[in-house]
């Protein structure tokens, strides 16, 4: 390799690390990453009829709060009837019932909504719902999405 060729290349890489070093406040502190982006679970399934799909669902929520996002399950459609005090208790696919993974997840800080329309549409009442379940409006759920927003459906 040529010497001129060499130290274009190096002088290139360089100023790609200045580029990319993490740039210092004034203090000298290094400028903190953003918060991850909030993960909304929209559910759309119900426990009952597609366990699978709640459980994977509830799974991914667990996987969001260990890295440190908001995490938003929003029951909708025919989900309302799975965060409500008469879901079978011992319901599962796999080694833990749903509604012990939905309880665990509202422990852990996830915030539980339901669609208030799809409430009356299959008969649910909010006396129905489980303790934390809050039945939503829009400004509530829209409240959580921004830019760097992720939804996932189940």
């Amino acid at each position: 390799m040529k010497w001129s060729t060499l130290t274009l290349v190096v002088g290139f890489l360089a100023a790609s690390l200045v580029v990319c070093a993490p740039s210092e406040e004034a203090d000298g502190a290094s400028v903190q990453a953003a918060d991850p982006p909030t993960m909304i679970l929209n559910i759309t399934s119900s426990g009952e009829n597609d366990p699978h799909a709640v459980t994977m669902a509830l799974q991914l929520a667990g996987h969001a709060l260990d890295a440190g996002r908001t995490t938003v399950l929003f029951f909708n459609v025919r989900g309302v009837t799975t965060p409500t005090v008469g879901f079978p208790e011992t319901l599962s696919f796999g080694d833990r019932p749903i509604r012990e993974l939905l309880s665990g997840l509202m422990e852990r800080g996830a915030e539980v909504h339901v669609c208030p329309h799809c409430l009356a549409a299959l008969e649910v009442s909010e006396a129905d719902l489980l303790p934390g379940v809050k039945v939503t409006n829009r400004e509530a759920l829209f409240g959580f999405m921004g830019e760097q927003t992720v939804v996932f459906t189940y």
